[in-house]
């Protein structure tokens, strides 16, 4: 006859921890998101400069953020200097990479109005990703479009899963609020045998 052994339930630590842990992964997330804003532009160049070397055809920024599509699309129609371009590129991209980074970092440690900006950030710029392709899907076609919205879908998802480990922890807290912990109950235990050890004292004196 088999032997059935009770599943150990999980304790406040293990369970907050756990929490915690991937709530942090989540955000982090948007760190590699600014990190793919930036290899993004480098790709671009790469490809129009040296694979391609077709000076007449946009550069190919699908793998940066919307904001920054949106932008850089807007910059080539202008026919400025391309000196100017470049400058205007750098600028923007090393702003948005680092305000991802930025958010990353912050919102990792819990800080709840830094989670509400890069939740606000991202549905921002999956807007002016859709308004990029709008404008210019003639220009991009449905390449653009498809490694565009593939790579937001991704950090997207992993950000709304680090909204949702946020409330996770939150309710774990609530959860176990009124619940002692291990530290506790010892505690409690080794001032209870003080005080009947003083006791016995008392009546033996």
């Amino acid at each position: 006859m088999g032997v059935f052994r009770r599943k150990k339930e999980a304790s406040y630590v293990d369970l907050h921890n756990s929490a915690v842990i991937r709530y942090r992964r989540a955000c982090r997330t948007f760190i590699w998101a600014g990190v793919v804003n930036f290899v993004g532009l480098l790709i671009g160049v790469v490809q129009h400069y040296t694979i391609e070397a077709n000076f007449d055809q946009p550069i190919p920024f699908y793998f940066c953020f919307g904001t920054s599509e949106l932008l850089f699309s807007w910059f080539e129609s202008f026919n400025m200097h391309i000196a100017l371009f470049w400058v205007l590129v750098a600028i923007i991209t090393l702003a948005l990479t680092s305000g991802a980074v930025l958010l990353g970092v912050f919102s990792s440690t819990g800080k709840k109005k830094v989670l509400i900006a890069m939740v606000a950030a991202y549905g921002a710029d999956w807007i002016l990703l859709l308004v990029k392709n709008l404008l210019f899907f003639e220009r991009d076609g449905i390449l653009g479009l498809l490694i565009g919205v593939g790579i937001h879908v991704i950090i997207s998802f992993f950000v709304i899963l680090a909204v949702y480990q946020f409330y996770n922890v939150i309710n774990i807290e609530k959860r176990f609020k009124d619940i002692p912990t291990v530290a506790e109950v010892k505690a409690r235990e080794e001032q209870e045998k003080l005080e009947s050890e003083e006791k016995e004292n008392e009546h033996k004196s």
